[in-house]
């Protein structure tokens, strides 16, 4: 049971999920012309499994899309570890020492910014162990609230780039079984429908019992269920155009096709705009630390000796 729905639960799992249910949906719309039942009990079924939805999505998002960003070098690097190279410069030299000496301080780690990273040494370890402590001392002192904002923001654009995809996916399925008559189409995408489905069952067990290669099954997982995205919509498209072959609008099939490519371009976007939120999120948590730091010490005149509130 959830006890508190918050700003993360909407945009990070029940907005994807929404918008993957709708997706999913969309080809039936077009063939019928209709618009799904304005029922109460049955929007609050689909409310429930679009956040079980959603929760599935990031689940694999989180591992398959990742919040990294490029250095000058070409190494993929998280973006809180990169704002504090020496030379990187959306942070002056003045405020990443005094940050470096706030998280000295406190969490006695030493951020190195005199010195670049390279993701994987231990200047790289320190920042990110002292990026993590940062946050949660926000949270604790209940000052996280605009890291959090952006924290949700790009949970939702991943969600909703994943969503998009998949989506995507499924509808160019529908697309493609109005050629359901070319037997070498028809079993070409039966193989690969099963091909994918037994991939997804090993990749998923791979990652279940080896942690090891936890990160390359989900990956594995993720592009042998886009596969199998592809399979399941032929399929369904092929049951429904059967089933109403007498009675198909004229211009579906070119409506389906174009609602992929959109879906497709969504998806870019969306991706796009998840790194944009990933690095502001890592900004604002170093900014709002340094700066909730900075005002939780009264200044030793004020009082006649130096204080720490926190």
């Amino acid at each position: 049971m959830i006890k508190q729905f918050n700003f993360y639960d909407f945009y990070g799992y029940l907005l994807p999920g929404m918008l993957i249910l709708g997706l999913f949906w969309l080809p039936l719309g077009v063939l019928t012309r209709t618009w799904p039942d304005q029922d109460l009990s049955k929007a609050l079924f689909l409310a429930v499994l679009a956040y079980i939805a959603g929760q599935m999505l990031q689940t694999i998002a989180n591992s398959v899309v990742p919040s990294t960003t490029f250095d000058g070098a070409k190494r993929q690097r998280m973006p809180s570890d990169l704002l504090l190279d020496r030379g990187h410069s959306k942070f002056s030299n003045e405020v990443k020492q005094r940050l470096s000496d706030q998280v000295k301080e406190l969490f006695g780690l030493d951020l190195g910014v005199t010195q670049d990273g390279d993701g994987i040494n231990d200047i790289s370890k320190n920042r990110q162990a002292a990026f993590f402590q940062a946050r949660s001392y926000l949270i604790a002192k209940k000052a996280a609230q605009y890291a959090e904002q952006y924290q949700g923001l790009y949970a939702m654009m991943r969600g909703l780039g994943v969503s998009f995809l998949a989506g995507a996916m499924y509808i160019a399925g529908w697309g493609l079984s109005f050629h359901r008559n070319n037997f070498c189409l028809l079993d070409g995408i039966l193989i690969l429908l099963w091909i994918a489905i037994g991939a997804a069952l090993i990749s998923a067990l791979v990652a279940l019992y080896y942690e090891a290669a936890k990160k390359n099954a989900d990956r594995f997982l993720a592009g042998s269920l886009i596969v199998a995205l592809v399979g399941w919509g032929f399929v369904a498209g092929t049951w429904r155009l059967q089933s109403v072959a007498n009675a198909i609008p004229s211009n579906s099939e070119p409506l389906l096709w174009g609602s992929s490519l959109l879906a497709l371009v969504a998806a870019a976007r969306c991706f796009s705009a998840y790194r944009v939120f990933a690095r502001a999120f890592a900004e604002t948590v170093w900014l709002d630390f340094s700066a909730f730091r900075s005002s939780a010490v009264t200044p030793a005149s004020s009082i006649g000796d130096a204080t720490d509130e926190s």
